[in-house]
């Protein structure tokens, strides 16, 4: 089920044509920086999930919310501002394509915060966290 819901994510980010690299995240972010990406790049991790109360009294199902965060890694030679406008294009595309993305059976994605998580020698990294409601998966 995880393996699944994330390689759909993965799916759909590579549908943005800016981002030259999409995989799974493997590793530190220090570690990330000091190997050769070809950038911008967009890294998906699960991150865990929160369980909430049983709702059908007399089933195993256990309702919850997985969390999945997608890493924009970016340099920009020419300028920083280009930089942060490159990432900014980008966060907005991954916008377009996640929030609501159904993943069948599963649920659905929906966005709970974007930050800044790292700008050092000319990286700026974004991090975009998205939550699958299984609520409503089939």
């Amino acid at each position: 089920m995880i393996k699944e819901i994330q390689e759909n994510i993965i799916s759909k980010l590579s549908e943005i044509t800016e981002a030259k690299t999409v995989d799974v995240w493997h590793g530190d972010i220090e570690d990330m920086l000091k190997s050769p990406q070809k950038l911008p790049a967009l890294f998906s991790i699960y991150q865990g999930c929160g369980f909430r109360e049983k709702e059908i009294i007399g089933t195993s199902i256990a309702p919850h919310d997985m969390t999945f965060l997608i890493v924009l890694l970016n340099r920009n030679l020419k300028s920083h501002k280009s930089g942060s406008e490159e990432c900014y294009l980008i966060i907005e595309k991954i916008r377009e394509r996640l929030i609501e993305y159904k993943i069948s059976p599963y649920g659905w994605l929906w966005p709970v915060k974007e930050e800044l998580i790292i700008v050092k020698s000319g990286i700026l990294g974004y991090g975009l966290e998205y939550k699958l409601n299984t609520r409503t998966g089939g």
